[in-house]
């Protein structure tokens, strides 16, 4: 084993994982959030951006052995299936956590399976600066998009107009 392996796939994997990110968080503004105040974009970005790092160090250490790609396929899958027992074991107690988290789950993993091995090839990832960015801009969405979602407005409303039915006392 290389005694200095090379940090292109954790690189690689954190560009993946910002690109993801931002994927992942703008789709879970549509979806029903099992609780606003922690399961936002915010965190969804943080979770994916941490996915990204772990699958990073697991991509490195595989890199230099035979059937890298597929090997990393199979982690990624395993742990996808993983978070989908995890989801449905709290979905217990929290309700929509499977609705939410698996499709948030799949873009992650996919998103980081594939690009993961693409990116690390490529010179683009061979500067810490671009890779920094990445992880600035996908913390900035994630962050400005934070608030939003499928909360209530929060609105003062009047209720609906009176009908037919009903009776007025003139005075």
């Amino acid at each position: 084993m290389d005694d200095n392996p090379s940090p292109a796939p954790v690189r690689g994997a954190l560009i993946a994982g910002a690109v993801t990110a931002i994927v992942a968080a703008l789709v879970s503004l549509p979806l029903h959030s099992p609780h606003d105040a922690l399961l936002n974009s915010a965190s969804v970005t943080w979770g994916v951006l941490l996915l990204a790092l772990v699958s990073g160090l697991v991509y490195r250490r595989l890199d230099r052995s035979p059937n890298a790609v597929r090997r990393f396929a199979v982690v990624m899958a395993v742990g996808f299936l993983v978070w989908v027992a995890v989801a449905f074991a709290a979905g217990t107690m929290l309700t929509r956590m499977v609705s939410f988290s698996v499709p948030l789950a799949a873009i992650a993993f996919g998103g980081i399976a594939v690009l993961t091995p693409l990116l690390s090839r490529t010179p683009l990832v061979a500067r810490w600066p671009v890779v920094v960015a990445a992880l600035i801009v996908a913390a900035a969405v994630g962050i400005g998009f934070a608030g939003q979602g499928d909360q209530e407005s929060g609105r003062l409303e009047l209720p609906p107009r009176a009908g037919h039915d009903t009776y007025r006392i003139d005075t």
